[in-house]
């Protein structure tokens, strides 16, 4: 964050898509010039359309739990109030099981936030509800996607998380923590559900609410997808950046 801070401060230029990422920028560097150019995701995501009868009831999916910010612990708090009226849910994790400690070795590699996450699951007797998926690549993930009912970002801090608009892309039904630039995303109760990000509780009850109505499910894989699809559409993404970089060379010229 702090050579991130040094490098603001000594550009002329900035390219950014949120309104938070141009919030923070410009109170590090006034005098930087920003520009707004939305992101292009990986080609996979493209291809494919969700469908609620194809996909594993009840399943919820997040993008890793690799390190804290990204929320994985706020997932397995919400896990019991979740089970209490879907008892038949599983989550699974993209991602290697941050908590395996088989040998030795591995015990000796166990971060502290891996035993962190290892006793929760443990506290809340989660062992055959939470799957980790080991690594997955490119078109794995984008069928781990389309596999889930819910799609789940819990991170702490963002800016725009290409999990979410891989999700939103596709048109799996999603659930974001309210941080960072989010909320350019993913508009509220209209394209998925948007919650505080430490307030499990209503993770859990945004969750269940399109696990039990159908309806919401398939407004807001509708909505979202066709908001994704104009925030990443790619031809118009690579005009607008090759505008940009064309202006700043001129600038420069003149």
């Amino acid at each position: 964050g702090e050579f991130e801070i040094e490098t603001i401060k000594k550009t002329k230029h900035i390219i950014g898509r949120t309104t938070w990422d141009k919030a923070c920028t410009s109170q590090i560097n006034t005098d930087a010039t920003y520009h707004f150019c939305n992101e292009t995701l990986r080609e996979e995501f493209y291809k494919h359309k969700w469908d609620l009868e194809k996909c594993e009831r009840f399943s919820i999916f997040t993008s890793q739990a690799s390190y804290p910010i990204k929320g994985i612990h706020f997932v397995l708090e919400a896990m019991p109030l979740i089970l209490k009226k879907f008892p038949e849910t599983k989550l699974y994790i993209a991602g290697r099981d941050i908590t395996k400690s088989d040998t030795i070795k591995e015990k000796l590699k166990l971060s502290s936030y891996a035993k962190y996450i290892k006793k929760l699951i443990r506290e809340y007797r989660l062992e055959e509800n939470v799957i980790f998926t080991g690594i997955l690549d490119e078109k794995q993930m984008c069928q781990r996607y389309l596999k889930s009912n819910v799609f789940v970002c819990p991170s702490s801090i963002e800016n725009s998380p290409n999990s979410l608009g891989e999700a939103m892309i596709l048109g799996v039904p999603s659930v974001a923590s309210a941080v960072g630039g989010v909320s350019d995303m993913l508009k509220d109760k209209k394209e998925g559900f948007i919650y505080q990000t430490d307030a499990p509780y209503m993770l859990a009850h945004y969750v269940c609410e399109i696990f039990k109505n159908e309806d919401i499910a398939l407004k807001f894989s509708n909505n979202a997808r066709e908001h994704a699809l104009k925030t990443h559409d790619r031809d118009n993404n690579t005009r607008v950046l090759n505008e940009i970089y064309n202006n700043v060379l001129e600038e420069k010229v003149e």
